[in-house]
């Protein structure tokens, strides 16, 4: 069983930040960002992720009435109860009989979601699934190993249960001190134990699922990958030996969007897709935490 994407949106920022815009308070260079991230711009959004949350939402007002699941994927909601998912809920209507679900793995947060989705639903019922991340009310502007990477972003799709391919992979590691919020409420993040962990152990997640299923790296014909850095995705992308064509990517323009990342690229993208494709997705990050999908289109 699986699960179909029926529609898929994202949230709308109308401004975008370059990397000139750090070079007025700290040492580094638009030039040194690029090469170092691969990351040209970003957006930092003037509302909280909750309203995000209730904007992005409207997008699929005409598809909200019969759900059985709305899952919010997010590490920055200040919003603790209600639930961003009951907030949208009721905002919305629909199907009062649906459950409703905060879920905090931060880049691995949108991943998760779907694989709990489709042990959820029945075949032919539906779920929202959607990531908010205001991720720049937790940046540090004076700590050049985070502030360059993040970027604010939302985005979400409509499910609904199939009888296709859907093979996952998960896992946890006991790295607590790689990526997280310190007292002030700030990331902090060991860049080295962060690429050698997803480099390492992301490979090994999409690589079970290939050999389970008897497929190569260049059976597959779609790759969305968390937008982490440019040179974790290039180096996932070389070790699995899937063709760089078929890597969807949005980093250069958003940054590490963390949970939003990867409904940002099916959402900007999602008209590439074909039926019966081969489709991996895999969100990695704090936990430190994996999440991967093989699914059929």
């Amino acid at each position: 069983m699986g699960l179909k994407f029926i529609e898929a949106h994202k949230f709308d920022i109308d401004d975008f930040l370059d990397n000139s815009y750090f070079e007025k308070f700290l040492d580094t260079s638009s030039e040194w960002i690029e090469k170092r991230t691969g990351i040209f711009t970003r957006q930092f959004s003037n509302c909280g992720n909750d309203l995000m949350a209730l904007d992005l939402a409207k997008k699929f007002k005409n598809s909200m009435q019969d759900l059985d699941l709305i899952i919010c994927a997010s590490f920055t909601s200040k919003k603790r109860m209600p639930s961003i998912s009951s907030l949208v809920r009721d905002e919305l209507g629909g199907n009062k009989h649906c459950l409703c679900l905060d879920i905090n793995l931060a880049c691995t947060g949108f991943a998760a979601g779907l694989i709990i989705a489709e042990s959820y639903l029945d075949k032919g019922r539906r779920a929202y699934i959607f990531a908010s991340e205001k991720i720049s009310d937790y940046m540090d502007m004076t700590d050049r190993r985070t502030a360059i990477l993040f970027g604010d972003g939302a985005g979400g799709v409509l499910v609904e249960k199939n009888d296709k391919l859907w093979e996952t992979d998960i896992a946890s590691f006991p790295h607590e001190d790689s990526l997280n919020l310190d007292e002030n409420s700030f990331i902090t993040m060991d860049g080295k134990k962060v690429y050698r962990f997803a480099v390492e152990e992301v490979s090994n997640s999409i690589r079970r699922l290939l050999n389970k299923n008897n497929l190569r790296g260049e059976d597959v014909d779609k790759l969305i990958l968390h937008q982490a850095n440019e040179r974790i995705i290039n180096q996932l992308i070389a070790r699995l030996g899937i063709n760089k064509n078929n890597s969807l990517q949005n980093l250069e323009k958003y940054g590490n969007t963390s949970a939003a990342s990867i409904p940002l690229v099916i959402a900007e993208n999602i008209d590439l897709f074909k039926d019966k494709e081969k489709v991996i997705l895999s969100g990695f990050g704090a936990g430190l935490s994996l999440a991967s999908i093989l699914m059929e289109w």
